[in-house]
C-alpha cells in the first residue's frame, strides 16, 4: 500500500487534518539502514511507533468483515491469524479475504 493510498484510507477514520498531516511526515521520513537514509516506499517503518495504531485503524474493517462472517481470529497489528476447522476452508478464507480488502498481503504460514 502506497503512503497515498495508505492516508487516503486513513483519512476515512481519523478527521484531524493536523493528524493526518503529522501521520503523513512521518511516513514520508524515510528510515536509516546502515547509517544511511533512504526513503520508505510503502507502508510505514517496520518497528516504528505509529506501526500498530495505524495498523489498528486500517485494519478495523477487516475485524469487522471476520465476525460477520463469524469466524474465529486474533489479531494484533498486522499480524492475523485466522482459525478454521480444514485446509480447504482455510483456502477459501485466504481467496476472500483479498489484499485490497483488507490493506494488507496473505502470507500463509507466516
Amino acid at each position: 500500500m502506497t503512503p497515498l493510498s495508505f492516508l487516503a484510507r486513513l483519512a476515512t477514520r481519523v478527521k484531524d487534518k493536523r493528524v493526518l498531516k503529522l501521520i503523513r511526515s512521518f511516513l514520508n521520513s524515510g528510515v536509516m539502514i546502515g547509517g544511511l537514509e533512504q526513503p520508505t516506499q510503502e507502508g510505514t517503518p517496520q518497528g516504528g511507533p505509529l506501526s500498530p495504531i495505524l495498523s489498528n485503524i486500517v485494519l478495523d474493517e477487516l475485524d469487522k468483515e471476520l465476525e460477520k462472517r463469524g469466524l474465529c481470529f486474533v489479531r494484533y497489528a498486522d499480524d492475523c491469524v485466522i482459525f478454521v476447522r480444514s485446509k480447504r476452508a482455510g483456502d477459501r478464507v485466504m481467496q476472500s479475504v483479498s489484499p485490497a480488502e483488507s490493506g494488507t498481503e496473505g502470507k500463509p504460514g507466516k
